[in-house]
């Protein structure tokens, strides 16, 4: 009996052992970035990052029953996946660092228990990939290749097992995709997940129309988004045009006075810069918030940490 079980075992390591030797140089390099020992991160991520679609779908199915799922499950899913908002300023700077960066334990920014390193690796690879709120929202809107994926080994391994899915490109390219998306009135967020070692490594550029995240933020009670320490400020060139009203994605701006500046709901505001970047006036700027998580300012913190 002995023998039969250790002849068993040794079949099974060496099945393993084969497995791992026919891995792709990807998969091998985004385990050991997790950790061969959190098979219950890297799983979840393989089936994350391999098949987007599918996990986005289940995402947007999950909704419907949201209303039944406790706020305590809410809140702990939003702990290991989330996005801390960010101008569109410093979403430029997220993709056109020249350095590999570690800042670790930003919790001061980044107002979630889980996720709150930004650690960048080879941070020169970047994709874009298609937007999968977008592709699985119907009649979505366009483009759809607008979320940006950066550093290693994550960018190696979204490109082996979906490259119908994305593309690479330049710092110069994910900066132009960053800004026509701000000036689509989409809101930008740096996000960070467990399955990434609760490291940063996306930037999504989320619309009112399609987004999970956005929708399930705002009504299913799951706190996706992390604040931007700001808020805006208007001055005396805002002539009371009210487009920054229809463009606030949180619907934290009302009406004001006839050809004055509009009226702010503090608390429902998230600081996301969408009505800066619908202003025609120039009339709004972003300034920092008391009692908010501070800004993600990458400069400043890169500064800090040398």
């Amino acid at each position: 009996m002995k023998r039969a079980k250790t002849a068993a075992a040794l079949a099974a390591a060496g099945t393993g052992v084969l497995a791992i030797s026919r891995m792709k140089p990807s998969t091998r390099a985004y385990i050991e970035s997790v950790g061969w020992h959190r098979p219950d991160l890297w799983l979840h991520g393989m089936f994350y990052m391999s098949h987007t679609r599918r996990y986005v779908a289940m995402g947007r199915f999950a909704t419907r029953y949201a209303r039944y799922i406790p706020g305590h499950m809410k809140r702990h899913y939003a702990d290991t996946y989330h996005g801390k908002l960010v101008p569109l300023e410093e979403a430029k700077k997220l993709v056109t660092v020249c350095e590999d960066i570690e800042l670790r334990n930003l919790e001061s920014i980044v107002p979630f228990r889980i996720c709150k390193d930004i650690v960048l690796q080879n941070p020169d690879a970047i994709l874009a990939c298609k937007c999968v709120c977008r592709m699985t929202s119907p009649n979505h809107c366009q483009p759809d290749e607008v979320c940006l994926i950066v550093g290693e080994p994550y960018v190696g391994y979204i490109l082996d097992h979906q490259p119908e899915f994305c593309r690479r490109v330049t710092a110069e390219e994910a900066v132009e995709i960053l800004r026509q998306t701000d000036e689509a009135g989409c809101l930008h967020a740096a996000f960070f997940k467990d399955v990434t070692r609760g490291r940063f490594y996306a930037i999504c550029n989320c619309c009112s129309c399609c987004c999970v995240a956005l929708k399930s933020h705002r009504f299913h009670g799951v706190p996706f988004y992390g604040h931007s320490g700001l808020e805006p400020s208007f001055s005396d060139a805002c002539n009371g045009c009210r487009k920054c009203v229809k463009a606030c994605l949180f619907e934290a701006l009302a009406p004001g006075a006839k050809e004055g500046p509009p009226i702010l709901d503090r608390e429902a505001c998230m600081g996301c810069g969408a009505c800066q970047a619908a202003c025609p006036q120039d009339a709004i700027t972003l300034v920092e918030v008391a009692g908010r998580p501070a800004p993600l300012r990458l400069d400043e913190l890169l500064e800090s940490g040398r």
